[in-house]
C-alpha cells in the first residue's frame, strides 16, 4: 500500500488529498489549514490574505467549486475601480478611457493605435508594446512597479499571458464613451457566504483527511525506499512525498545539498505581503469590490472591501477595507514596524478620501513571508535548476510556492486534481 506525505496544508494540499485514492497525510506547521487561503477575524471583522475571489475560464472546474461550496456561496459581479488622479475609473483601465480628461483619452488612444514600440524583451517593454505609451505611463507601469518592487525591465515575459490583452474594438469604444467590460472571465465571481475564503479550504478538505497541524518540517530525507519527515521531535514515514511548502523552506530541510542548489534558492525573488484591516463605524465601505491605487505616494497598491464580497464579513452597521502591500528584505517597507504601518495606511486612506480617522473602530495587521512569485530575468534558470534537482530526488512539487509559479486558485485546484490522478494511476499499477 502506498502512503503519501503532503508537506504543507494550503489549498493545493487539501485538493490533492481530496482526490487521492492511496492513504495520505497532510503536515501543516500552522495551527490550522489554509496557507494563503486563511481568513482572520477581529472584533467581528473578517478578512482574507488580500483579495481572494473564485473565477475561472474552466466551466467544469467552476461547477466543481460550486458543488464543494454548495449552500455557502455568494454570486458577485465585479465592481473594481482604479483611483486615477481625482476620480474613480472602472477596471480594467483600458475599458474605461472615456472617464478620463480629454487630453488623457487622446494620449491613451493615439499611442495604442499608433504603437511604434519595438518587440519586447522584458515585462516593461511588453507593457508599452501591448498597450501603448499612454495606458502604460498613466496606469500599468506605476501600478505594476508598486506590486513587484522590482524594476519592470528586470522581469521576464514567461508569465505575461496572465495579463489579458484588450480587443482593439473595446479600447476604441471605451475612448468614445461606449460602455465595455474587460476580463470577462472574472466579471462574475463566487465567494463564500460565510467563513471567508478559508471556507473553500475547509469544504475541500474531506472529512476523513489525516491532518497533523503544528508540525513544522525540519528534516526530510530518503531512507531506502521510504521518506522520513521530522519536526525535530516526531518522525513520520511515507512512500512518496508531495511538497506544497515554499521552495526555500523545502530545500532547507534537505541534507547534502549541492552548492549550486543552495545558491539558486538564495537568489529566488518573491515578495512578502503585509495586510492591514481597517474597520469603520458605518456601512460606507460596501459599494466596491476593490480599488487599485497606482499613486506612488500611497503605501498600498490594492484595497478590498470585505463587506462587498459578503455581509457576513462585517458587523451590522459597519464596514471595512483591507489594504495590501508587497515588500521584500531589500525594500524600505520591509523595516517599517507594524504599528507605524497601520498608522500610515489610515493616514493615506484619509488623505485619499476613503475614510476619516475618527471613524476607525478596528485595525489589525498581518504579515505573510510568501505572497507573490517575482519573475525576474533569472527566474527560468533558477527554478528550472531547482525543479530538476528535486525531481531527481523523487519529490513532487505542487502549489503556488511549491512549484514557484504565480497561479490563481482555480489553477491550484486543477493541478492538485491532476497530480492526484497521476498518483492514483501509479497506485493502481503497483497494485494491479
Amino acid at each position: 500500500m502506498m502512503r503519501i506525505g503532503i508537506l504543507g496544508g494550503g489549498l493545493s494540499a487539501v485538493t490533492l488529498n481530496r482526490f487521492l485514492k492511496p492513504e495520505s497525510e497532510i503536515l501543516e506547521k500552522e495551527d490550522r489549514l489554509g496557507g494563503l487561503c486563511r481568513s482572520f477575524c477581529t472584533q467581528g471583522f473578517h478578512y482574507d490574505v488580500g483579495g481572494h475571489i473564485l473565477f475561472s475560464k474552466d466551466a467544469a472546474l467552476m461547477e466543481a467549486v460550486k458543488e464543494v461550496l454548495a449552500g455557502n456561496l455568494n454570486y458577485c459581479r465585479r465592481n473594481n475601480q482604479i483611483l486615477f488622479k481625482d476620480r474613480y475609473v472602472k477596471y480594467p483601465f483600458e475599458n474605461a478611457l472615456g472617464a478620463l480628461d480629454k487630453e488623457d483619452v487622446y494620449d491613451c488612444l493615439i499611442t495604442y493605435l499608433k504603437n511604434e514600440n519595438p518587440k519586447p524583451r522584458n515585462f516593461k517593454e511588453w507593457i508599452y508594446y501591448t498597450f501603448g505609451n499612454g495606458i502604460a505611463n498613466n496606469y500599468l507601469v506605476p501600478y505594476n512597479s508598486k506590486i513587484w518592487k522590482e524594476p519592470l525591465e528586470n522581469m521576464e515575459l514567461g508569465w505575461v499571458e496572465r495579463v489579458p490583452r484588450p480587443p482593439l474594438e473595446d479600447v476604441v469604444k471605451s475612448a468614445v464613451g461606449i460602455e465595455t467590460e474587460g476580463y470577462l472571465h472574472q466579471l462574475h465571481f463566487l465567494y463564500p457566504a460565510t467563513g471567508g475564503i478559508e471556507a473553500l479550504v475547509t469544504a475541500m478538505c474531506r472529512p476523513d483527511a489525516q491532518v497533523i497541524t503544528n508540525y513544522e518540517i525540519k528534516k526530510l530525507k530518503k531512507s531506502g525506499r521510504k521518506w522520513l519527515v521530522s519536526d525535530g521531535t516526531i518522525e513520520r514515514e511515507y512512500d512518496e512525498v508531495v511538497s506544497t511548502i515554499p521552495l526555500p523552506e523545502l530545500v532547507s530541510c534537505l541534507e547534502g545539498i549541492p552548492a549550486k542548489i543552495t545558491q539558486a534558492v538564495s537568489q529566488l525573488r518573491y515578495n512578502q505581503v503585509r495586510v492591514v484591516l481597517v474597520g469603520v463605524n458605518h456601512e460606507g465601505l460596501m459599494d466596491k469590490s476593490a480599488v487599485y491605487v497606482p499613486q506612488a505616494d500611497a503605501v498600498f497598491h490594492r484595497l478590498c472591501y470585505m463587506g462587498y464580497f459578503s455581509r457576513a464579513n462585517v458587523p451590522a452597521g459597519k464596514s471595512s477595507i483591507i489594504a495590501e502591500m508587497t515588500t521584500w528584505n531589500r525594500h524600505a517597507l520591509y523595516q517599517v514596524p507594524d504599528e507605524a504601518l497601520v498608522e500610515r495606511v489610515i493616514a493615506d486612506l484619509e488623505r485619499l478620501g476613503f475614510l476619516h480617522k475618527n471613524e476607525v473602530v478596528a485595525t489589525e495587521i498581518r504579515n505573510f513571508p510568501y505572497g507573490y512569485v517575482v519573475y525576474d530575468l533569472d527566474y527560468q534558470r533558477l527554478v528550472g535548476c531547482l525543479r530538476d534537482y528535486l525531481q531527481s530526488l523523487g519529490i513532487q512539487l505542487l502549489g503556488r510556492f511549491g512549484e514557484f509559479e504565480y497561479i490563481n486558485m482555480d489553477e491550484v485546484i486543477r493541478r492538485g486534481k491532476r497530480l492526484a490522478e497521476q498518483l492514483n494511476e501509479r497506485f493502481a499499477a503497483n497494485n494491479g
